[in-house]
């Protein structure tokens, strides 16, 4: 979750996502259970686990989360606070059924696919509606009668168009692959309080986000083969897989020019208003991965807002991040303002300097330690 850079800008503000656990209980909480163990089940790792006791368990924290936006709750709804393996509330025993129901639905239906989740049902509520709603009927016949635009329809631009139209937007290939580092920083703004963050970028592939809380920094790495996040009052734990995933991306300060190589499929859905901006929404498609939904200007061809998904076993957690107030840093136009919303909460980060082809340790990108990185130099 964080950075900017011209094209990869947009990329590099997906990495955000990471610090949005900071704003929330329950991210606070999970910090204090133990950490996943890649190749190890949530079983072998957390006590108590008994519906999802096989699945990975760098995948269960993420499927508590999916529950929680699916039904507008948070952690003590279910679990006791503290007390995570205590099956003390009735909530907690009866997502114990729902999940086995979901799973024969799927299983018995849909081949197993993943075609129902809670949220088919709940819709943000812990007691999912009974009664049909009786819609706008105007505006239902207004949207019916207007066709769902085919992928790369000839009425749309083609993706390799959008692609191209991106790369020029934020400065042309020539710049962009001059930009070689880039220090960020700035204020995370959570709604009740700012803090000071800074970010930094280094080709190839690494990226660190520092937040300055008081008193203790938080720290995300990723150094291009491994990442680390810390949290004050923990060690450093490893990325999971979907931070990796994310933090291959958001550390690449080419992505306008590497766009497709991550990509293997690239199609354009349709014509989308965001604000007072017309967009176009342009889906970048990988095989056994979620895929990122990217909407671009119609007008100046930048990056307004990404969605990225995190992979659960219930199911898929959105988090989309809206980009603005672009300005030229080395010849790259980079987003100066930026906020990243999930269904569980939202924080916004203004950038107030940055600075292109900075000197950055490469040890800034290791497994956070004693001292923080937060120096540059």
């Amino acid at each position: 979750m964080t950075a900017p850079t011209a094209p990869r800008s947009r990329g590099r503000r997906i990495w955000i996502y990471l610090f949005a656990g900071i704003l929330s209980a329950c991210v606070l909480a999970f910090a204090q259970l133990p950490i996943p163990a890649p190749g190890k089940k949530s079983s072998e790792v957390y006590k108590n686990v008994q519906v999802l006791k096989d699945v990975p368990s760098d995948q269960l924290i993420p499927s508590m989360k999916f529950i929680a936006s699916a039904l507008g709750v948070h952690c003590e709804y279910c679990h006791v606070e503290n007390a995570f393996d205590k099956d003390d509330k009735k909530p907690k025993l009866t997502a114990r059924k729902m999940m086995q129901m979901m799973f024969a639905i799927n299983a018995n239906n849909f081949d197993g696919h993943q075609q129902v989740t809670c949220y088919s049902c709940h819709r943000s509520s812990p007691k999912p509606l009974a009664i049909p709603i009786v819609p706008d009927t105007q505006a239902k016949l207004l949207n019916a009668a207007v066709p769902e635009p085919q992928p790369n329809s000839p009425g749309l631009p083609q993706p390799a168009e959008i692609v191209q139209k991106y790369v020029v937007a934020v400065g042309g290939a020539q710049s962009i692959s001059k930009l070689n580092t880039l220090h960020e920083q700035g204020t995370l703004d959570s709604g009740e309080r700012q803090f000071a963050i800074d970010i930094m970028i280094k080709a190839p592939d690494r990226i660190a986000t520092i937040t300055h809380f008081p008193g203790a920094d938080s720290i995300t790495t990723w150094n291009g083969t491994t990442g680390w996040v810390f949290f004050p009052g923990n060690p450093a734990r490893a990325m999971s897989a979907a931070e990796v995933d994310a933090g291959r991306m958001d550390a690449d300060l080419h992505f306008a020019l590497d766009l497709k190589s991550f990509f293997n499929d690239l199609q354009v859905l349709k014509s989308v208003k965001i604000g007072d901006k017309d967009t176009i929404f342009l889906s970048g498609r990988r095989p056994s991965l979620p895929s990122v939904d990217m909407y671009f200007d119609s007008q100046t061809g930048l990056l307004v807002r990404a969605v990225r998904y995190e992979a659960s076993a219930l199911g898929l957690n959105p988090a989309q991040i809206d980009y603005s107030d672009y300005r030229d840093v080395g010849g790259v136009k980079i987003p100066f303002h930026w906020v990243w919303a999930a269904p569980t909460g939202r924080f916004a980060v203004q950038i107030a300097t940055a600075e292109p082809n900075a000197a950055i340790r490469d040890d800034v990108f290791g497994k956070p330690g004693v001292s923080a990185a937060a120096s540059p130099q």
